[in-house]
């Protein structure tokens, strides 16, 4: 006989969840569509009608009744004092005056009836060179002036009533009042001319995705209280035992067992320590990156050069389309059926699209997505840098083994201040976020992809699956690495698989088919832009529009016959001279290259090659990892399949029609995840063999730091486009002061005095 079923609990039938999840939920939804629809303002009418109760007149003195525009692009209308009891009204464009209306008397204390047409209450674009429109005034129905006047064009938000915010000449307010046809006080911005309704409404149809985006939040916000709320009621806390007098405790009840409660004491200090060592670490490496990407002014919300491309790219996404206008992406741009595009991938725009949403800083989150980016990278190069340790003591992720201080310090330097991850900082352009958004990425895919070899049961593929192809969408590259890892992880797999006979085959195949697919969606999404599946078809890009200059590389990104050129380039060169004076290191050889006549090479910009340039890096990555997979066999497979994802990105960079400081990053995400290794070998070795192996890692690390932030500076104070001129100005200063305090300037002449900008005079 089938037993009945239990009564549902009182917590389970309560209407109090749900009403208390109703409750937040419309609370959010209200605070979220006022919030969205702040700065919305539905059009101005082409005529106002405004009710002006003017002040006694104060003669000479010019007061504003209407201002638009902004600092010498601005319009208004004024009303110019000629006595106590007489004014008249008049228009002003910036710099050139304008017609002003007979004598009124101004009735001080009446309303007045006045109703304006103005050319820029209705521009909201920049007229062409010249134009002219009508200006229309009537108060109390006699019309005082009526003519053509030249106007500028404004933003939604600039316009303003009984105020000159804009700086034009004349008084900053109006002593009287203006009221709207409604008789609503207006003063200040359109904010004070529109009501809340109208404003909501004008943001629902501008909007909509806006509003969605606030219902769907809102709605999960509910939920998410109403089941705290149910799971409260159903799960309340014990009352708490009397104070005195003090019984025995009860017996904790009985949990599931977590690693952590298999740790000792000191292994638990130990992993204490080294989270607060690297917290510690990124804290300083952090604020010398902001310094850098900032140009030391600590501002992240800064409309930086060519850095808004992420926010066109998200608004175009918003509207259903793939395409950008020129100001997104002007001389980069690759032209398809009329319509321009960027050969840059959608992930950084993905991740801006909530601040395209709700507008906030529109083309000026470059610099702080570039911080997000840098403290991504090291968090996940420390998480790497743990698995390995763990690996090279017992061969298992389960080891209780953590990092020594030296070896976080030394990763989060070599990482974060001497390798081309610091490098990109020097300008938040969209080529530098581009990369360290690829290597950002490519690094949390590698740690789930080796988890995945150690752990497979875990399902850890679908990070490293999900991380790789945002990482492919930022930067192919990078992308390539993180999915061909993942790749090389099945093939580990499958091979151990079939050695033990386990007949799990076919799900590591599955995982090994959705690689292929994930680095398909590059030439997937080529297809939608470019009707081609090149992600990058030279023939309609805009800076190939030279027929000569494609012709020289055949119209292709890739041959073969640049091995020797690039390997040389990537491998060989020591690329750099030293000179006497700050920052004593410097791009560029005094000695001529090697000739490779065969090559097709189309921008052999200035580099250096990986051994000089990160040379901390590239010695733990290349001796470093030879010595774990000798002295430690539990590092062996994850090494492996390093090495072996490694290569057709080698291959793909060394066949490449063009080389940069900037594209030895691409290489940063498989040196990072193989100098762990080499890192973590060297920490295990015996005591003597360890203190000469930290002394070498030491000289090595800080060399990497000189080099890279020798060039990165010179970089940016003296060839980088687009540097403001105080940032040079500065970087000359810092040259003079230090080369002065050593020494370094002829002792027979003075210095020459320190470079003055503008502001500074």
């Amino acid at each position: 006989m089938p037993e009945p079923l239990a009564a549902p609990t009182p917590a389970a039938t309560s209407p109090l969840p749900r009403l208390c999840g109703l409750i937040i939920g419309l609370a959010a939804l209200v605070l979220g569509v006022l919030y969205g629809s702040r700065q919305s303002y539905p059009r101005m009418p082409a005529a106002l009608t405004l009710a002006v109760t003017f002040p006694p007149g104060i003669a000479g003195e010019t007061e504003p009744l209407i201002c638009t525009g902004m600092f010498r692009e601005g319009d208004l209308l004024v009303v110019e004092y000629v006595d106590e009891t007489t004014a008249v009204l008049r228009y002003d464009h910036w710099g050139h005056g304008g017609p002003s209306s007979p004598r009124i008397a101004l009735q001080s204390g009446v309303a007045r009836t006045l109703r304006v047409e103005m050319p820029s209450l209705t521009t909201y674009v920049k007229p062409p060179s010249g134009a002219r429109a009508p200006l229309r005034l009537v108060l109390d129905g006699r019309e005082l002036l009526h003519t053509d006047v030249p106007y500028n064009g404004r933003q939604p938000t600039q316009i303003f009533f009984g105020e000159n915010p804009i700086d034009a000449s004349g008084a900053r307010e109006f002593r009287g009042k203006i009221h709207g046809a409604g008789g609503n006080l207006i003063r200040g911005g359109p904010e004070s001319y529109f009501t809340t309704s109208q404003r909501v409404l004008a943001w629902l149809r501008a909007k909509p995705w806006q509003f969605a985006a606030v219902v769907l939040a809102s709605a999960g916000l509910g939920l998410a209280f109403a089941w705290i709320v149910r799971r409260r009621r159903a799960h309340p806390r014990p009352a708490r035992p009397p104070r005195a007098p003090q019984p025995a405790r009860p017996a904790p009840p009985v949990r599931a067992p977590s690693p952590a409660r298999f740790l000792s004491p000191a292994d638990l200090q130990r992993r204490r320590r080294a989270r607060w060592w690297f917290v510690g670490s990124l804290g300083v490496a952090l604020v010398g990156y902001a310094w850098l990407v900032t140009l030391g002014s600590f501002k992240f919300a800064y409309p930086e050069i060519f850095g808004s491309f992420y926010d066109y790219q998200a608004r175009s996404f918003l509207e259903g389309r793939l395409d950008v206008p020129n100001d997104a992406i002007g001389g980069e741009a690759f032209e398809a059926r009329g319509k321009l595009y960027g050969y840059f991938g959608p992930t950084p725009a993905l991740l801006r699209l909530p601040f395209v949403i709700f507008n906030v800083h529109f083309g000026g989150l470059s610099r702080g997505f570039m911080l997000l980016f840098f403290a991504a990278s090291l968090l996940a190069a420390f998480l790497l840098l743990r698995d390995a340790v763990k690996l090279t003591r017992d061969g298992s992720l389960d080891s209780p083994a953590e990092p020594s201080p030296f070896a976080i310090v030394v990763l989060v330097a070599s990482a974060g201040y001497g390798s081309t991850i610091f490098f990109l900082g020097s300008r938040s352009l969209v080529f530098h976020e581009a990369i360290l958004a690829g290597i950002a990425f490519a690094l949390w895919s590698a740690w789930c992809a080796l988890r995945h070899l150690h752990t497979p049961a875990r399902r850890w593929w679908i990070g490293a699956l999900v991380c790789g192809v945002l990482s492919l969408h930022s930067r192919p590259p990078t992308g390539l690495f993180a999915l061909t890892l993942l790749g090389c992880v099945v093939v580990a797999l499958i091979s151990r698989e079939w050695r033990e006979g386990a007949g799990r085959v076919a799900r590591h195949l599955g995982v090994g088919v959705l690689c292929v697919v994930g680095q398909l969606t590059l030439n997937g999404l080529a297809y939608l832009k470019f009707e081609t599946f090149d992600p990058a078809p030279l023939k309609i890009s805009r800076p190939y529009a030279d027929p000569g200059r494609l012709a020289h590389i055949d119209g292709k990104s890739f041959h073969l016959v640049n091995l020797p050129f690039n390997i040389d380039t990537y491998l060989l060169r020591p690329n750099f001279r030293i000179e006497p004076r700050f920052p004593w290191i410097y791009m560029g050889s005094n000695s001529p290259r090697r000739v490779f006549p065969k090559s097709k090479i189309d921008l052999p910009d200035h580099t250096l090659a990986l051994p000089y340039a990160m040379p901390s890096l590239f010695a733990l990555a290349t001796l470093g990892s030879l010595l774990a997979a000798i002295a430690r066999p539990g590092t062996r497979p994850a090494l492996a399949v390093l090495w072996a994802a490694v290569l057709p990105i080698t291959l793909a960079l060394f066949a490449a029609i063009a080389t940069a400081q900037r594209y030895t990053g691409d290489f940063c995400p498989f040196l990072i995840c193989a100098a762990v290794f080499g890192l973590a070998a060297s920490e295990a070795l015996a005591a003597r063999w360890r203190r000469a192996a930290r002394g070498l890692i030491v000289l090595l690390t800080v060399a990497g730091i000189a080099v890279t932030v020798a060039l990165t500076l010179h970089y940016q104070g003296e060839y980088l486009w687009g540097v403001p001129e105080e940032t040079r100005v500065r970087y000359q200063n810092l040259r003079r002061h230090v080369d002065t305090f050593f020494g370094l300037l002829p002792s027979t002449s003075k210095p020459p005095p320190p470079i003055r900008t503008d502001v500074d005079r």
